[in-house]
C-alpha cells in the first residue's frame, strides 16, 4: 500500500501524482467514494473506450457510430457524476 500527502486547493482540487495515475492507468475520470469517515479514489475507464470496443466490425460508418457512442458515453458518465 502507497501513502500520499497531496495539497488541496481553494476550489477543491487535488492533483493526484502522475506515478500514481500511470500505476492504475488513471485517464481523465475517477470515482470518489465517502463512507465512515474516509475518502476512496478508485479508477473508472473512460466509458467511450468502454462502448468503443463494443462497436461491432463491419459498421459501414464507423465515424458515425463512434460519433453515437461518444453522446452515450456522456450521458453515462453523468449518471456516474
Amino acid at each position: 500500500m502507497s501513502e500520499v500527502t497531496v495539497k488541496v486547493d481553494r476550489k477543491g482540487r487535488i492533483v493526484i501524482p502522475s506515478n500514481i495515475r500511470k500505476k492504475f492507468n488513471i485517464k481523465n475520470v475517477v470515482k470518489l467514494i465517502a463512507k465512515e469517515g474516509e475518502i476512496t479514489l478508485k479508477p473508472v475507464e473512460d466509458p467511450l473506450k468502454s462502448l468503443e470496443k463494443l462497436v461491432v466490425k463491419g459498421t459501414t460508418d464507423v465515424e458515425k457510430e463512434i460519433q453515437r457512442l461518444h453522446r452515450i458515453a456522456e450521458r453515462e458518465l453523468q449518471k456516474e457524476a
